[in-house]
C-alpha cells in the first residue's frame, strides 16, 4: 500500500514539474505510467494522453483503438455493400419473375395451349434429330466406301483426293454428333421449362 502511495506521489510530482510546459501520459507494456514533454517512439502505438498546463487531459490518442475503429468501419461498409447487392439482386429477380409471368399470361389463353406448344416444339426438335441421324448414317457409309477405295488405289494423287474427302466427311459427322447432343440437351431444358410454365400458370390463374 505504501509503495502504491509513493508511486502516485511520484506521478503527481512529475506532472507538477511539467505543468508549465505541458506533457504527455502513456503506459508501457508492463503497465507502468510514464510522463514526458514529447511522445517517445516506444509509445507511438500506445494510448497517449495530452495534458495541458493545468494538469487536465486535453485529448487521448490511441492508435490501436483507432485501427480497430477503422477496421470495424470497413467491415460495416462491406456488410452494407453486401446487403445492398443482395437487395438489388432480389429486386432484379422479382422484376424478372414479374416480366416472365406477364409474358406467360399474354402468350397463352389456357393450359392446353401451353401443352400444345410444348408438344409441337418437341416434335420439331425430334424431327431435326432424325434428319441429322439419317445424314450421319449416309456419311458413315460413304466413309466406309472411301476407305476401301483408298486401300485399293495405287495412284498417290488419287489417294490424296480420297483422304481429303475422308477428312471433310469425318468433320461433318463430328459436327452432326455435336448438334445431336445439343438437340438432346435442349429437349431436356424444354421439358423442364414446360413443367415450370405449367405450374406457374396454374398458380397465376387460381
Amino acid at each position: 500500500m505504501k509503495k502504491i502511495v509513493l508511486m502516485a506521489s511520484a506521478s503527481l510530482i512529475l506532472m507538477a514539474s511539467f505543468a508549465n510546459a505541458g506533457l504527455y501520459r502513456w503506459v508501457d507494456e508492463s503497465g507502468k505510467v510514464h510522463f514526458s514533454d514529447k511522445v517517445p517512439v516506444v509509445a507511438s502505438r500506445k494510448a497517449v494522453s495530452e495534458i495541458n498546463k493545468n494538469g487536465v487531459v486535453q485529448r487521448t490518442v490511441d492508435p490501436e483503438a483507432e485501427a480497430r475503429a477503422k477496421l470495424e468501419l470497413e467491415e460495416n461498409r462491406l456488410e452494407l455493400e453486401k446487403l445492398a447487392t443482395l437487395k438489388k439482386l432480389e429486386r432484379e429477380q422479382a422484376a424478372s419473375l414479374q416480366k416472365r409471368d406477364k409474358r406467360l399470361l399474354s402468350t397463352y389463353e389456357n393450359k392446353d395451349e401451353i401443352t400444345k406448344s410444348f408438344i409441337n416444339k418437341i416434335k420439331l426438335m425430334k424431327g431435326n434429330a432424325a434428319i441429322l441421324d439419317a445424314q450421319t448414317v449416309v456419311l458413315s457409309k460413304k466413309l466406309v466406301t472411301l476407305e476401301k477405295q483408298r486401300v485399293a488405289t495405287k495412284s498417290k494423287l488419287r489417294i490424296t483426293a480420297i483422304e481429303a474427302k475422308i477428312i471433310n466427311i469425318s468433320h461433318t459427322i463430328n459436327d452432326y454428333n455435336k448438334a445431336l447432343e445439343q438437340n438432346k440437351k435442349e429437349r431436356v431444358i424444354l421439358s423442364k421449362n414446360y413443367k415450370t410454365n405449367l405450374n406457374r400458370y396454374n398458380e397465376l390463374t387460381k
